[in-house]
């Protein structure tokens, strides 16, 4: 086999684009070039084909065809002059870059262009000398592969994409023809793909950043409630050895208890039993004498002795001797035992999505119906029932009415008709304030009936109101001198409240955020309590500066009632 150092780049040179051959073609005449530049050439050459060596005339023009054992050859040999030319002075290619198709016996040149019409690519002294020859040939960025790029049908370029069948065309492909198929250029397709992949990325940039958050968020809720339940097993933990010890105290004083009155039985008894023998000793010495004196025949001696007799006869009757157990014991453990019981913690809630539930998601599964009684009303307030919007009518403002056991008449409030005492319930109340600055006067909550009785406007727990008070754009218990909400929304307030009659507790919520405001602890059972709303809370007596307000009684949606 011919050795291929014995080779030199010019006996492989097409004389059309002075490359190296790339599928390489031998025409008639013997001469060789390049079967693009060859096909290029000829079809700008007119009706006939031109030698560009020899000038020799080919009519008609021959079939062109690649020269196999020349192309095997031109392969053979840039494999060999590649493996062979390390000791060239030329610079390598780095990995992704592409290599110069001309430098055969320097190594691997890094490419600068590639020519789509010839399909090589060059690098900047091979470039030249190109351009030089072909000035209309189209030069792109270097590109690798050009075989998986050109039509396996024309031998051409993929230059084009249908839409329609989503596949690469060339120049000269014409089965994908309007209106069946829709073919634009395949930079146009490249452009138009490239806006959708940004815009997909820009959503799935959104995508990220909302799911990060969600993992922070339930990593978050993960921690809390795992501390949560930390936090209850060592207090469970520690009342299960507090009860054992309470449990072994009080059982241990029982015992001790039972133990002394039995020895005290045992004693009385002792004591009794000596006195019960004591009296049978001494009623049968006498039933043994008075035998004796009855069946005595001499008269003198009888009488002589019936006066010594003991006058005097033990009694025999005696009381019952019993064990008395404490059973008072035996009670206040139980009683004991039940009291600790009801002081242990309810696990927190955890939802499916392991998040854990704010409080004001768990009360609202005791949502009732609440709507005000308008026979209880003060009688400054208007009502329309199909909203069940309370109002303020301004021209009865300031007005005095008599006292009333059925209404309000110190005070503008209203209650609902149904009251709770012992179970739990939820409702929520929309405020509507339509003063300029959201600071007019108004209060939700519980209240009694006793307390549309009440003289004065004190809105407190004495008076036998349980309310939070809105003023000055804040919300205030009636028994604190501190807000328990600051900075509330303008005109319109969304407020949650929760009765629980087993832990005798109110609490409020805001709505809006699904926070706790604030609750009213030891709230007494001598009464039934009743929602009370007031839209807008004055002294009647005072020339009241407030505009008119709206309450709206609402009923959460999607929870079961309680």
């Amino acid at each position: 086999m011919a050795s291929y150092n014995a080779m030199s780049e010019d006996q492989f040179l097409c004389s059309i684009c002075l490359g190296v051959f790339t599928n390489p073609a031998t025409i008639p005449c013997g001469h060789t070039f390049c079967k693009p530049c060859l096909e290029d050439d000829w079809n700008s050459s007119g009706d006939y084909a031109v030698c560009s060596v020899c000038n020799t005339r080919f009519t008609p023009t021959p079939t062109i065809q690649v020269n196999i054992v020349l192309r095997d050859l031109v392969e053979s040999f840039k494999g060999a002059s590649r493996r062979g030319g390390a000791a060239v002075d030329r610079p390598a290619v780095a990995p992704g870059e592409v290599s110069c198709d001309a430098c055969l016996g320097y190594g691997m040149t890094k490419a600068v262009k590639t020519c789509l019409v010839c399909m090589s690519s060059y690098c900047l002294e091979h470039e030249m000398v190109h351009n030089a020859r072909f000035s209309r040939h189209q030069l792109v960025r270097p590109l690798a592969n050009l075989k998986k790029r050109m039509c396996l049908n024309h031998e051409r370029l993929l230059e084009r994409y249908c839409r329609t069948d989503k596949t690469m065309l060339c120049g000269v492909c014409d089965t994908h023809q309007a209106p069946d198929h829709q073919v634009v250029s395949m930079q146009v397709e490249f452009l138009a793909q490239k806006a959708q992949l940004t815009e997909a990325q820009a959503e799935v940039k959104e995508k990220l950043k909302a799911t990060w958050k969600e993992a922070e968020q339930f990593n978050s809720s993960f921690h809390h409630c795992k501390d949560v339940a930390k936090s209850q097993i060592r207090f469970v933990n520690g009342f299960r050895r507090d009860l054992v010890s309470q449990v072994g105290w009080i059982c241990d004083r029982y015992n001790i208890e039972a133990c002394r009155r039995v020895d005290e039985m045992k004693s009385t008894a002792s004591r009794r039993r000596r006195v019960l023998e004591d009296d049978i000793t001494a009623l049968t010495s006498r039933g043994a004498e008075l035998e004796r004196l009855i069946g005595s025949s001499d008269s003198f001696a009888f009488l002589n002795i019936l006066p010594s007799l003991p006058s005097a006869i033990p009694d025999g009757v005696r009381g019952q001797c019993s064990i008395n157990i404490p059973p008072d014991l035996l009670g206040n453990l139980l009683n004991t035992l039940m009291k600790d019981m009801a002081k242990l913690p309810k696990m927190a809630y955890l939802s499916t999505n392991g998040y854990a539930l704010p409080e004001i998601a768990v009360v609202k599964e005791f949502t009732v119906e609440v709507t005000p009684d308008p026979s209880t009303a003060h009688p400054s307030l208007l009502f329309k029932q199909a909203s069940r919007e309370i109002r303020v009518d301004r021209r009865k403002m300031g007005q005095t009415f008599p006292l009333s056991a059925q209404r309000f008449t110190q005070v503008l409030c209203v209650l609902a008709p149904k009251g709770f005492s012992s179970h739990r319930a939820y409702w929520e109340v929309e405020v509507e304030d339509w003063t300029s600055t959201a600071s007019g006067v108004w209060c939700v909550g519980v209240a009694t009936k006793s307390s549309m009785t009440s003289r004065g406007v004190d809105l407190t727990p004495e008076k036998g109101f349980w309310v939070l008070v809105h003023h000055g754009g804040k919300l205030w218990p009636s028994t604190n001198t501190t807000p328990v909400a600051v900075g509330t929304q303008r005109r319109m307030a969304h407020v949650g409240v929760f009765f629980d009659g087993l832990e005798r507790r109110l609490s409020f919520y805001n709505v809006n955020l699904g926070l706790h405001l604030y609750t009213y602890h030891h709230v007494p059972t001598n009464e039934r309590l009743f929602p009370v709303f007031s839209p807008n809370f004055f002294s009647p007596g005072d020339n009241p500066a407030n505009h008119v307000m709206i309450v709206r009684p609402l009923t959460a949606t999607n929870h079961q009632r309680g």
